[in-house]
């Protein structure tokens, strides 16, 4: 049963949020124009912007929500709201809070605060997901800045903090007496001001002399890949000046290419931290002969691909991690092998594991790479959307569903999966920081149904080996003690080539010229927006 030793909430902040209502912001001339963001997320109001649902958008959050920790430029974790020991054991993470942080009303972040926020996430089912939740058995506070979170056995619980939902770190003045949430209010850079007419949500950095950030929410769909360029043809409109893509970003290169050659734009690609790759049947068929594997792994021109199938904007990547997570194990460069005329020809199907355009992209550039080396490759199409939109219907439902509804991906989701289980090869995309390596490399490879350690999951190309040594990781506090572990996963991926990877597409911004102050990292889900400026606001 989970405890926590902390007070309950403070009656005096609940008092001052109770009669808050997020304002309606109309146009104003008193206000410096805005800059206006547009991020990934749902659409939604503002009762969306808290890391405890799972719409709202990633990058939002980090606006105005943190993480006890977070990883940095090179993968590595590192602290963000707090520091941490680990004990001995490895049962046991103490905290200590990061010294003058603050909530945005003002308030001081306490060790009280957070262990309120881990109450409300910590054992409910759709957090489940991560497996701390099914760890984490006790939170005591130990002093004003310091907390302990004790686990019932040695588990990394580093790397799960760092996911935006649900540990981000909400302020208890976010929701008035009753519990219901106000308004989004955290320690991060930007404080919410409110909503626009439009639905727009407006933010501002601590700094009164801070532009205005105009946060236009755009969201993605594998399901109508059509409305994934809305962003671009709102800055080419004029009706916006930054796009942040996030994970899973997959825009048109010969857009991207018209954007870095107009004067009007700027286009920033950074190294990105998921990775392409391909997975291999390994029950019976073709592929369950490694000697079949090799053969593929040797004949494909990762460069080839990079260029075909993003513009050029993507690292080439020869390991489970991407190059930006500098501690995984690195592999040398391959070489791509010459065709062997005389290599006997194999018939095998290649499919799409996820639902998006890269990942079919993908698997046709394979499929046309492998044909001169002796493979008649069939690539597996579907179309989710009639299963899709049959759960649009579903009775009884609260609010009409649409294809952004949980419900509808996780229809369409299911569907592919069962098409892609009577493939030989899939193409598959990790989920990048804050979620690789660990993480990731848990829910692929780990033998799990939805970390469900009771349901194995449908075995296309899950290797025991493999499976004992990511079970390994799981009893292994520190993630610096794990990097031997994970030489002998990636050296165990090699020699048997349980996989392919392929390439690490690049973290992508788009803005107007005479906009400037965007940084980028490795980490897909969040942008750095607090030294964003109008040019000609800094000559």
């Amino acid at each position: 049963m989970l405890r926590f030793s902390s007070a309950s909430l403070v009656w005096s902040c609940l008092l001052v949020c109770a009669s808050f209502v997020p304002a309606q912001v109309p146009p104003s001339d008193d206000l410096a124009a805005p800059i206006r963001v547009a991020l990934r997320a749902r659409l939604g109001a503002a009762d969306r912007l808290t890391p405890l649902r799972y719409l709202g958008g990633f990058e939002t959050k980090t606006l105005v929500y943190e993480t006890l920790v977070r990883r940095g430029p090179d993968g590595r974790l590192e602290p963000a709201l707090a520091n941490w020991q680990i004990a001995a054991d490895g049962r046991s993470f103490r905290f200590t809070v990061r010294p003058g942080a603050t909530f945005q009303d003002g308030t001081a972040v306490t060790a009280d605060a957070i262990a309120t926020h881990f109450r409300r996430w910590v054992g409910l089912p759709e957090h489940d997901w991560l497996p701390a939740n099914r760890r984490i058995r006790e939170v005591t506070v130990d002093g004003a800045d310091t907390f302990t979170v004790r686990l019932d056995e040695p588990y990394p619980l580093l790397g799960d903090l760092a996911a935006i939902n649900p540990c981000a770190i909400v302020a208890p003045a976010a929701r008035d007496w009753e519990g219901e949430f106000q308004r989004p209010l955290g320690s991060g850079p930007f404080r919410f001001l409110g909503t626009t007419p439009a639905g727009q949500w407006r933010f501002q950095g601590r700094d009164a002399a801070a532009p205005i950030l105009e946060v236009h929410p755009f969201p993605r769909s594998n399901l109508d890949p059509s409305q994934n360029e809305a962003p671009l043809d709102a800055l080419v409109a004029g009706r916006l000046d930054v796009f942040v893509g996030g994970w899973d970003e997959d825009l048109p290169a010969a857009r991207l290419d018209a954007f870095a050659n107009d004067p009007r734009f700027v286009v920033q690609a950074v190294p990105g931290s998921s990775v392409v790759y391909l997975s291999f049947r390994l029950l019976d068929g073709p592929t369950a002969d490694v000697e079949v594997r090799r053969r593929i792994a040797r004949a494909l021109d990762r460069q080839a691909l990079v260029a075909t199938c993003e513009g050029g904007r993507a690292d080439p990547c020869t390991a489970w991690a991407a190059p930006s997570v500098r501690f995984w194990p690195r592999r040398p460069a391959v070489t791509t092998a010459a065709p062997d005329p005389t290599a006997p020809r194999l018939a095998l199907r290649i499919a799409a594991a996820r639902l998006n355009p890269r990942a079919l992209r993908v698997a046709r550039a394979v499929a046309g790479q492998l044909a001169p080396h002796g493979f008649d490759v069939d690539v597996v199409t579907f179309d989710p959307r009639p299963e899709a939109a049959a759960t649009l219907q579903e009775p009884g439902t609260v609010k009409p569903l649409s294809i952004e509804s949980g419900a509808v991906r996780a229809a369409a989701n299911r569907s592919l999966q069962r098409a892609a289980e009577t493939a030989d090869l899939c193409v598959e995309i990790t989920h990048g920081l804050p979620y690789d390596p660990q993480l990731t490399l848990v829910s692929r490879w780990g033998g799990f149904e939805n970390h469900n350690e009771d349901e194995p999951r449908p075995e296309i190309g899950v290797d025991a080996e493999l499976q004992a040594l990511v079970r390994e990781t799981l009893a292994i506090a520190d993630e610096v003690r794990c990097v031997p572990v994970y030489a002998q996963i990636q050296a165990r991926m090699d020699e048997q080539a349980l996989l392919v990877p392929l390439y690490a597409p690049h973290h992508l911004a788009i803005h107007a010229a005479d906009v400037d102050g965007v940084a980028l990292g490795p980490d897909l889900y969040r942008v750095d927006l607090t030294r964003l400026r109008r040019v000609a606001h800094l000559r």
